[in-house]
């Protein structure tokens, strides 16, 4: 199997060619705010060697939401060019610390006042997201007795974690194990960022050159 593998849900954006159960090609760079554009100059390395491809998996995080909608475009616009699947795949269950680990946990900041927790067991989720005050997730990392890792740079206050990132090539490795059944479902979900909350969208204003509607 020949799979091209995107993981951008942190700084450490890399991509990946991962051929037949072994490493293969990965490219590693920054993916910050200034720097998403990177992917593009690694993106031509890695595809100028495939000329073969089965399938392309995506990290989705949870992780930097820009950094994630730009490797689904890219993936999106390959597989139509390609004819080839696009599947997603949590950026947590590709943590570089954590690849041959049966079960961990994983907890990250997620803004507003708020933490999230996951629980990866034989590289899958064990359970949807949670995310909530500090109390309750200090209340579920007390009860674990499961090593705890962080993709923040530092481990959150309530809990001995682990910093630890995700990359393409574990992205690659997780899509691989997958059975026929998971892919083929997968395969027909459009693939989104692993939202923390409902995303903030508002509707647009009536511009202020324009009438308001007339009553009836």
């Amino acid at each position: 199997m020949h799979i091209l593998a995107f993981e951008t849900s942190s700084p450490k954006g890399s991509l990946a060619l991962w051929h037949d159960c072994s490493q293969g090609q990965l490219e590693r760079f920054e993916a910050d705010r200034t720097n998403h554009a990177s992917i593009f100059p690694a993106l031509a390395s890695l595809l100028a060697s495939a000329s073969e491809l089965e399938m392309i998996a995506v990290g989705t995080g949870p992780g930097s939401y820009t950094g994630i909608r730009i490797s689904l475009s890219a993936a999106i616009g390959l597989s139509m060019a390609r004819q080839v699947p696009v599947i997603p795949i949590p950026s947590v269950c590709a943590l570089v610390h954590a690849a041959s680990e049966e079960r961990y946990a994983v907890c990250g900041d997620a803004r507003r006042g708020s933490w999230w927790w996951a629980e990866i067991q034989r590289g899958r989720l064990a359970a949807p997201i949670i995310t909530g005050s500090p109390e309750e997730i200090t209340h579920l990392a007390s009860r674990c007795f499961s090593h705890i890792y962080t993709p923040d740079p530092a481990s959150p206050p309530f809990c001995e974690a682990t910093p630890s990132w995700p990359r393409a090539d574990i992205v690659a490795q997780r899509a691989a194990s997958l059975t026929t059944e998971e892919l083929d479902a997968l395969a027909t979900i459009p693939p989104e960022p692993i939202y923390l909350r409902p995303p903030f969208i508002t509707k647009a204003k009536h511009p202020s050159f324009l009438p308001a509607p007339e009553r009836t």
